[in-house]
């Protein structure tokens, strides 16, 4: 057990300052596997990628099923009926996935949605919803490219409302109450790593109404008009109702899946503009190399406009840096924490653990493991060049980089920082923001 001097609280006060140096400086000393108390919870934390990936293929032994239950029930207002029943655990690091599970392998309605699950949200079903989340990112960019072009504006302004309608129109369509929820999912989305920490609802009083609001306007959106939503969105509510469910528990249902698919990529897409346009060649080479392949593909469709046919484009074409850039940009910004219960006395990291037993593996640690990447504290757009490609930020930095150049207000000499008390919440969100001038290009 790591030492800690307040009672309850634990090392929790410690983790919020700064968990990197927290989590770094215990490995060193006590090894790839050390207790922590945290808000009463006694948790065994595993920092080591094979620990990790043995965690993650012992399944039945450890459980991430009471976790689910407490993701959906406790922070989502989810009925409860469905998911009280003994689940099975997944072995992933993806919180998309993780929430999506968490209803589909929820009795009684893991059979008829977890069929949708695969459907259509694996690579080779999800293409209709990233063509229809394509084309909505061409179109806002261009409207609030248009709204911004020439002033300095906060990056923050300009990105993540982008992203965050983006995904929203492509899952659920036009109808969805996307600008009525954007404050609700932030006063969440600021407070989940507390929501789900246990932390007494009473101290996080925003994000306590940010789920009913949120809930609330999913409610009124399945009661009404919705015809253009995705056909998982649209399956999965029909298996819902068939199972005896109203608008309110679809709704509850699908925030949770709303919730998962805004954690990540619009934070991750903010923090790839800023620590490239950081870099003394900036965003140049992500430039050049886009250039190069739209000119390759307008010499091989003559005539013809990328705008009408993005989706095609990025579907297609090889671009290389671009890919790279958003798998070190998520490896650089991510802190995730995959949490399970043990099932049975088991050893790990030769330490014995008892049924009940809490088990976290921290897969930021990983991340930042001098063993496994070099150079493990620099950003390296270059890191990974054999990856496979990230069709929805590819899309959102295409539809940028095409039309716009950016640019640092050198009258702005504020500079946004982590906010690394989000431990376990996917892409960090930044703390403070910067000015950028976009521009047209010609």
């Amino acid at each position: 057990m790591v030492p800690h001097l307040i009672p309850w609280m634990g090392s929790a006060l410690e983790i919020g300052r700064n968990p990197d140096t927290f989590f770094n400086r215990a490995q060193r000393k006590y090894g790839d596997v050390f207790a922590v108390k945290a808000f009463g919870r006694d948790i065994a934390f595993v920092v080591s990628p094979s620990l990790t990936s043995e965690v993650h293929r012992k399944a039945q032994k450890y459980d991430f099923g009471y976790y689910r239950v407490t993701l959906t029930t406790e922070c989502f207002a989810v009925p409860a009926r469905p998911v009280l029943k003994r689940i099975h655990s997944i072995d992933t690091l993806d919180v998309l996935t993780v929430f999506c599970f968490s209803l589909m392998k929820s009795d009684p309605l893991s059979k008829v949605l977890r069929p949708a699950h695969h459907r259509h949200l694996s690579p080779t079903g999800i293409g209709p919803t990233i063509e229809f989340y394509t084309t909505a990112v061409w179109d806002l960019l261009e409207k609030e490219g248009s709204r911004f072009a020439g002033v300095s504006t906060p990056l923050r302004d300009l990105v993540l409302p982008v992203l965050y309608q983006s995904s929203a129109y492509a899952f659920f369509g036009r109808s969805c109450p996307v600008l009525e929820s954007y404050q609700a999912f932030n006063d969440i989305d600021t407070d989940f790593h507390l929501l789900f920490a246990g932390v007494p609802r009473i101290f996080l009083r925003k994000s306590t109404e940010g789920v009913a609001t949120m809930n609330r306007l999913f409610e009124k959106y399945f009661d009404g008009p919705h015809e253009e939503a995705s056909e998982y969105v649209l399956e999965s509510e029909r298996m819902i109702r068939d199972q005896g469910y109203d608008s309110k528990a679809v709704g509850a249902y699908l925030v949770c899946f709303f919730f998962a698919l805004m954690t990540n990529a619009p934070n991750a897409g903010y923090w790839m503009i800023i620590l490239n346009l950081k870099r003394e060649e900036g965003l140049q080479p992500l430039v050049n190399e886009i250039d190069e392949a739209v000119a390759s593909w307008k010499h091989q469709n003559p005539g013809q406009g990328i705008e009408d046919h993005l989706y095609g484009f990025v579907s297609t074409v090889e671009l290389p840096l671009l890919t790279s850039t958003i798998q070190e940009t998520l490896r650089y910004v991510t802190s995730s924490v995959s949490i399970r219960r043990v099932t049975e006395p088991v050893e790990l990291g030769g330490y014995r653990f008892d049924e009940g037993d809490e088990v976290a593996c921290m897969t930021r640690s990983v991340h930042l493991d001098e063993e496994i990447h070099k150079e493990v504290s620099e950003y390296n757009p270059r890191r990974f060049r054999c990856v496979q490609e990230a069709r929805a930020l590819t899309s959102f930095m295409v539809s940028l980089l095409v039309r716009y150049t950016l640019e640092i207000d050198s009258k702005c000499s504020e500079r946004p920082m982590f906010m690394l008390e989000r431990v376990g919440t996917s892409a960090l969100q930044p703390r403070g923001d910067i000015r950028i001038i976009l521009h047209a290009r010609k």
